[in-house]
């Protein structure tokens, strides 16, 4: 269940972000989620609904878009996927020595909003 403390984040977040904009009306959010958080999307859905009801974001979509996870090799330099995100290894050397780049942060996308005239 941790996709709950994760939902809670990507809901602070938006609305610290429409903060900037309180003439807008938001209609979508999109987050990217890394594959490394092994979210399970309809839990995070679900609780994006439960933590919204009743606040300005109550029925305002969430799309989630899933991001590889990517490292760079400090063997051989190389920078890529990889095969399988519970084993990082350097698909050009099969080194352990990576680092990791991306696929394990959420980040906000973008928030569609409707602005008033």
């Amino acid at each position: 269940m941790h996709e709950a403390n994760f939902t809670k984040q990507i809901v602070e977040a938006v609305v610290g972000a429409l903060r900037q904009c309180p003439d807008g009306k938001p209609r979508t959010v999109k987050v990217q989620v890394g594959a490394m958080l092994h979210l399970v999307p309809e839990s995070v859905q679900m609780h994006y609904q439960l933590l919204t009801r009743g606040t300005g974001l109550e029925g305002i979509g969430l799309e989630l878009t899933e991001t590889p996870v990517r490292v760079r090799c400090r063997r051989c330099g190389h920078e890529g996927g990889v095969e399988d995100h519970h084993l990082l290894l350097c698909t050009a050397c099969d080194s352990m020595e990576v680092e990791l780049t991306a696929g394990d942060q959420i980040l906000i996308d973008s928030i569609e909003c409707e602005v008033k005239s």
